[in-house]
């Protein structure tokens, strides 16, 4: 396992042991305004994502906001404890939904989602959440999607019988509200570890750590289990 996998391993074990807290708890040491929400979310991690042409405004960490290029994602709704920044993305504070037909897209990790470039299969094949290293290289940094923390509306009607909302997010955003380099490496849970989705904006986040090395494919489930 590489390095890379390693702390994407760590980062998995954490995340599913703090699902067991209650909802709304704040996590201690964060940065920024993590929390546990309870309900409806969307979640986008494996979602590619449309630019909009147009901006989005997010939370900068300690204070203010900045504008980014903003994207449009379609991703499955999902029910239960799920990790949020409430004080990041375009949150207001608490979990409470945005609006009537609206939810949040937070973070829970999951090893099979349905997913739109699959059309919404629920085959464990189709659904492996599989995340890839999109190299530095390819001066893609300030194209993926940010979707942790947006704001969404929930689709009228179901794909294939699964809910989804569509997400603004922004492009090329850390989740601080600073921007990323165009010559910095990112990890993507979309695509299945086909590396033409680095191209085509995937929610991501950047991975400076690992610039300056190739593509590669760094947690496979697409073995059905």
């Amino acid at each position: 396992m590489t390095r890379i996998a390693m702390c994407f391993a760590v980062l998995l074990t954490f995340a599913w042991s703090a699902g067991h807290a209650n909802a709304q708890t704040t996590l201690s040491g964060n940065l920024y305004g993590y929390q546990f929400c309870s309900g409806q979310y969307a979640l986008c991690e494996s979602s590619i994502c449309t630019p909009t042409g147009g901006t989005i405004d997010v939370n900068v960490a300690g204070g203010g906001t900045a504008s980014f290029p903003a994207a449009v994602c379609t991703c499955p709704i999902k029910t239960g404890i799920s990790i949020a920044d409430v004080q990041g993305g375009n949150m207001q504070g608490d979990c409470k939904p945005p609006g009537k037909g609206k939810v949040w897209s937070l973070y829970f990790p999951k090893v099979r989602l349905p997913q739109e470039v699959n059309d919404w299969s629920e085959k464990p094949a189709a659904r492996a959440v599989d995340t890839q290293l999109c190299s530095s290289n390819l001066g893609l940094g300030d194209q993926f999607a940010n979707c942790f923390s947006f704001a969404c509306t929930i689709d009228p009607k179901p794909t294939n019988g699964v809910r989804t909302a569509t997400c603004t997010c922004p492009l090329g955003e850390n989740p601080d509200g600073s921007a990323v380099p165009a010559n910095t490496a990112f990890t993507t849970p979309a695509g299945q570890c086909n590396s033409a989705v680095c191209a085509q904006h995937p929610v991501g986040a950047a991975y400076a750590p690992a610039n300056g090395q190739a593509n590669q494919c760094l947690i496979n489930t697409s073995t059905p289990g």
